[in-house]
């Protein structure tokens, strides 16, 4: 039977049944796999003793382990990733706790893995067992909204704004920074620390010896990547040992790099604000257009010739060690590198900017990742308190409210990041925490935005991007398609995420008259801040012809990862809405005459099932999340 006779044997009752019956479907078998899937348990957890702790004026005895005091409400255990990344900052910062908090202390829970990527499963699964107290580490941006969701009630995280209002930071803070921590005008994480991201940083020695320029754009870094590569050397220094979260700070500063190419630098942060929300428009051609000139740039920059043969293994500190040596030239990242170039390697960072331009005995410099000046990446480390169930709350309170303090904030920024303090002076250990401290005060608003790899994603969707981003650069370019579609999936579960936290009243980053970044995303009514719970971006509703048929490949694989993988829902998340599903029917109708109807029908049943969804998710958030 030809294609022709077997679109006329499909009535146009049986087409909306087999739509039906597909939704119907999807949903219960989503629902009916997180339920027979066992939940991960960490593979791995560090402690440390930390003794004689010394401070720039004090001295005190700290002690840290894994056991957890309830007993004891003036003992706080602080869960965090950075035993490893900073022990001398967190005896500073526990010792004089102890000395500003008399008869107080913390413990310490320190876990491996950048960007937390141990220390959330931790988390996930204390809230998921009820057991979680004292108080732990979390970034700032959305993915905080993540244990929001999680937990049974939203305010079951303490609601700082109060407390850093009472400390005096709205007066006295960077403004911004605040916003960018804000989730319609309530804050869950203190803040610890503000970083800078997307970062270039590289060996200036090695540049020189092959006479090539600093490169100030993106054209010239390709270049200097190309003439590096022609003389042996491998340009790039990168770390597979964290699952391919310092592969999507790369991929994210070139999209911004290309971004601005096309829009500058505050449209750029606009379209990375879109890309936020989960409404970045991709049936747009121009940001077709960016994506994939961003997807061939990475695999330039991550080829077999670029990159040390040893990727795989190296962690972001071990692949920094390379760049100082000069066994390698450029890494990116944020000013955590600059801080642990200090603490390990007893190396300075310096910005790539007169005077130190012309000292010829740097072997570490930095810079905005080309192409991006003028746009602040933002990062901000936080701590965030349970209220239910917590004996250590009030503990967890003074220690929160110490560290935000500015004498906290001296004391920890002056090797992490830079203050979220707008009178800070310069008492940080290198030269490019003040540059980065000074575009911190001085950015525009509309030029803020979001680092994609450490804050912007929710849990479920950070570990799913991670892996396609490692997948992307092991697979090479036969892979772009592929991964095109997964940052669709991506914001196709951002968004819904966002619906829920939307629904429980933190559905914007800022607050009332004052967004992150100067925008709103479009469910929010800049009028009167109300939610518009009928809004769906409408390449969710259609996706991109031609991602479909990828979308069909990774709803394959991922069908073979949940037989092969109990830690599958807890990498990639559940998505209730059955894209796998619906592109089947979408290829094979798509040359029918019945197109419209069908359209039209999937844009009711995804209004009517996100509206379902969102009242349902609401209630049972952790199928969503998967965690």
């Amino acid at each position: 039977m030809s294609k022709r006779k077997i679109y006329k044997a499909i009535s146009r009752t049986a087409i909306i049944i087999i739509v039906v019956v597909i939704v119907i479907a999807a949903i219960a078998g989503g629902l009916a796999a997180y339920y027979s899937s066992s939940k991960p348990t960490p593979t791995s957890t560090t402690t440390s003793s930390l003794t004689s702790v010394t401070t720039p004026s004090t001295t005190s005895t700290l002690s840290s382990s894994s056991t957890t005091t309830t007993a004891l409400s003036n003992v706080v255990d602080f869960i965090n990733p950075w035993g490893a990344e900073d022990p001398v900052g967190l005896k500073w910062i526990g010792g004089n706790f102890s000395i500003y908090y008399p008869g107080y202390s913390v413990q310490f829970t320190s876990l491996p893995g950048a960007s937390g990527v141990e220390e959330r499963y931790v988390v996930i699964n204390d809230i998921e067992a009820g057991k979680l107290q004292g108080i732990f580490w979390a970034h700032g941006g959305p993915e905080v909204l993540s244990y929001v969701e999680l937990l049974p009630n939203p305010h079951d995280l303490y609601n700082m704004t109060p407390l850093l209002a009472q400390e005096g930071l709205f007066q006295k803070g960077v403004t911004e920074a605040l916003m960018a921590i804000s989730y319609n005008g309530t804050i869950f994480g203190s803040p610890t620390n503000v970083h800078r991201a997307e970062e270039l940083y590289f060996n200036p020695q090695i540049l020189k010896k092959y006479n090539l320029p600093i490169p100030t754009n993106l054209s010239l870094l390709i270049y200097d990547t190309q003439q590096l590569e022609a003389h042996g050397i491998n340009p790039w220094a990168m770390s597979g040992a964290e699952g391919g979260y310092e592969q999507l700070h790369l991929w994210f500063a070139i999209f911004l790099s290309v971004a601005a190419q096309y829009y500058g630098a505050a449209g750029a942060a606009k379209l990375s604000n879109e890309l936020m929300y989960g409404v970045l428009n991709l049936n747009n051609v121009t940001v077709q257009k960016i994506i994939n000139e961003t997807d061939n740039v990475f695999l330039q920059f991550v080829g077999q010739n670029a990159v040390i043969p040893s990727w795989q293994s190296q962690s972001i500190w071990s692949a920094l060690a390379l760049v100082i040596k000069g066994q390698t030239v450029f890494e990116a990242g944020g000013n955590w590198l600059a801080e642990y170039a200090a603490i390990w390697y007893n190396t300075t960072t310096y910005p790539a900017t007169q005077p130190y331009l012309n000292w010829s005995n740097i072997t570490l410099m930095a810079m905005p990742f080309p192409g991006t000046q003028g746009i602040y990446v933002i990062d901000m480390d936080s701590v965030a308190i349970p209220t239910v169930n917590n004996p250590q709350e009030q503990a967890a309170i003074n220690f929160a409210k110490f560290w935000t303090s500015y004498e906290g904030q001296k004391i920890w920024t002056y090797y992490k990041g830079v203050s979220v303090w707008a009178n800070a002076t310069d008492y940080y250990s290198t030269p490019m925490q003040w540059y980065d401290y000074q575009a911190l005060l001085n950015t525009p608003a509309q030029n803020f935005t979001w680092a994609f790899a450490d804050g912007t994603l929710f849990d479920d969707v950070f570990y799913f991007l991670i892996a396609q981003e490692l997948n992307l650069q092991e697979q090479g370019s036969s892979y772009v398609p592929t991964f095109n579609a997964a940052l669709f999936k991506a914001e196709n579960m951002t968004f819904h995420e966002w619906q829920i936290a939307a629904k429980d009243g933190f559905g914007f980053v800022g607050q009332r008259g004052n967004p992150f970044g100067n925008y709103l995303p479009p469910w929010v009514n800049p009028n009167t801040y109300a939610y518009n719970s009928s809004y769906t971006p409408s390449f969710l509703l259609t996706p991109p012809h031609y991602l479909l048929p990828y979308l069909k490949k990774l709803g394959q694989q991922q069908t073979i990862n949940r037989a092969s993988n109990v830690n599958y829902y807890i990498i990639n998340g559940i998505n209730l809405l059955p894209y796998p599903l619906l592109v089947l029917l979408m290829i094979y109708l798509d040359q029918t005459r019945y197109k419209p109807l069908v359209n039209s029908f999937i844009n009711k049943i995804n209004f009517f099932s996100n509206i379902f969804l969102s009242k349902f998710l609401t209630l049972n958030s952790d199928l969503y999340l998967g965690v």
